[in-house]
C-alpha cells in the first residue's frame, strides 16, 4: 500500500490525507475491502489523528471508504450492481455529448485529446497517471458539446466509476484497450461522424462494463 505524501502546503493536511488517499482507492493501490487503518496514516503524514478522522469522513461521504462497528475503516467494496447500472448511466448520456461534440470538433480539441492519449500510452503500469489522462481525454472530448450540465453529470458518473476502472486497470490489460479505442474514437470526432461516434462509444464504455463485472462475481 502507498501513499502520496508530497502535497501542496495551501490544502489542510485533512484535505492533503483525503486526496492521497482518493487517488490510492480509484487506482486501486488500495483494494476493494482493504482496512484503512488511522495510525498507519497518521505516522505516514506525521499528523495527529484528527484530521485523519476528517479525511476519513470526507472520503466516506463521496463513498470510497466504509466503517463498520468492531472492523473499522475499509475501502469501500465494488458491487456488481452499481457497475451495471453507473454504465447503463453513462451509456445513455456520453454517446449523445460525443455526437454532438463531432460536429463542433476542432484542432485544438483534437490537439487536446492526442496529448491525453499520449500520456496514457507513456504511463506504463502507472495506474493514477493513467486515471487522470483517462479523465482529461473525456474532459477534451465533451467539451464542444456545449452541453454544460450534461457534461457535468457525465463527469459526475465517471468519477463514480472511476475506481471499477481503475481496479480492472490494475488487475487486467484493458488500459492499453481502452488507450487504443480512445484513438479510434478521436479519429471519428475529427472526421465530424457524430453518428459513428456516439456507437462506437457506446460499445466502448459496454466493454470496459463487460471486462469489470467478472472480476466482481
Amino acid at each position: 500500500m502507498q501513499y502520496q505524501s508530497a502535497l501542496p502546503q495551501r490544502r489542510s493536511i485533512a484535505g492533503e490525507i483525503a486526496d492521497s488517499l482518493r487517488i490510492a482507492i480509484v487506482s486501486a493501490d488500495i483494494g476493494p475491502n482493504e482496512p484503512i487503518r488511522q495510525d498507519h496514516i497518521a505516522r505516514r503524514f506525521d499528523a495527529s489523528h484528527a484530521p485523519v478522522r476528517e479525511a476519513l469522513r470526507q472520503l466516506a461521504a463521496e463513498g470510497l471508504v466504509v466503517h463498520a462497528v468492531n472492523r473499522g475503516t475499509r475501502a469501500a467494496p465494488l458491487e456488481h450492481d452499481e457497475a451495471i447500472e453507473v454504465g447503463e448511466l453513462r451509456g445513455k448520456i456520453e454517446p449523445d455529448l460525443a455526437r454532438l461534440a463531432a460536429g463542433r470538433f476542432g484542432s485544438d480539441d483534437a490537439d487536446r485529446a492526442r496529448r491525453e492519449i499520449a500520456r496514457m500510452a507513456d504511463a506504463g503500469d502507472d495506474i493514477a497517471t493513467l486515471m487522470e489522462a483517462n479523465k482529461a481525454f473525456h474532459d477534451a472530448i465533451y467539451a464542444p458539446a456545449g452541453k454544460p450540465l450534461a457534461t457535468a453529470l457525465a463527469g459526475q458518473l465517471r468519477a463514480r466509476y472511476a475506481r471499477y476502472l481503475g481496479y480492472v486497470w490494475r488487475k487486467t490489460g484493458h488500459a492499453r484497450v481502452s488507450s487504443d479505442e480512445h484513438a479510434e474514437l478521436l479519429d471519428m470526432l475529427v472526421a465530424g461522424d457524430g453518428k459513428a461516434a456516439a456507437g462506437f462509444l457506446s460499445a466502448h464504455i459496454w466493454a470496459t462494463t463487460d471486462a469489470i463485472l467478472p472480476l466482481l462475481d
